[in-house]
C-alpha cells in the first residue's frame, strides 16, 4: 500500500534513475568510502595529485498533512506538500557556473513529474523546480553549495 515514506523512496529512486554525474549522498546516512570524493590522478605531469570531485545530497521536507474536503474513514484525500531540495557542492575555487549547470540539470528531473501511482489515489505531482543562487562555503572551507528546489505534493486516499 501506498505510503508517505513510499513516496519519499520515490523521490530518491528518480533522483538516482535520473542523475549518475556525481555521487549522491541521503539524509541521516554515512557516505560510502572514499570519502570526501576525489578525481584521482588528473594531470599526467603530476599522477599522485588528487583533486575534490563534486557531489549532490538529497534533502526532504514535509510542512503539511491536511485533509482536503470530504469523505468517510477510509477514504479521506490527503496532500503532504514538501520540498525537494539537491544541494550541489563543488570544490572552493571552481566558481559557480558547475554548480549551476548541475543544479538546473537535476531540477529537470523532477520538472511538473507524477510518478509513484500505481495505487489508486495516491501518487508524487512536483511543479517546477529553481536553482538558487550560491548558497555559501561549507564550515570546513572546501565546498561551495548551489540547491535546487523544487515544490512537490503527495496525494494519498485512505
Amino acid at each position: 500500500m501506498a505510503d508517505y515514506a513510499g513516496a519519499e523512496a520515490a523521490i530518491l529512486a528518480r533522483l538516482q534513475a535520473g542523475w549518475t554525474t556525481t555521487r549522491i549522498t541521503y539524509q541521516n546516512e554515512t557516505p560510502a568510502d572514499p570519502w570526501p570524493p576525489v578525481i584521482a590522478s588528473p594531470t599526467p605531469e603530476d599522477p599522485d595529485a588528487t583533486i575534490l570531485a563534486p557531489w549532490v545530497n538529497l534533502e526532504i521536507e514535509c510542512f503539511s498533512a491536511p485533509i482536503i474536503g470530504q469523505g468517510r474513514p477510509g477514504n479521506h484525500v490527503y496532500r503532504y506538500d514538501g520540498l525537494i531540495e539537491v544541494h550541489v557542492f563543488t570544490p572552493v575555487g571552481t566558481r559557480t557556473a558547475l554548480g549551476k549547470e548541475y543544479a538546473v540539470a537535476i531540477g529537470e528531473i523532477f520538472r511538473r513529474k507524477k510518478f509513484y501511482d500505481q495505487t489508486p489515489g495516491c501518487y508524487v505531482r512536483t511543479e517546477d523546480p529553481y536553482p538558487a543562487a550560491g548558497n555559501s562555503r561549507s564550515d570546513d572551507g572546501n565546498w561551495f553549495g548551489t540547491t535546487m528546489t523544487c515544490p512537490f505534493a503527495y496525494w494519498h486516499r485512505g
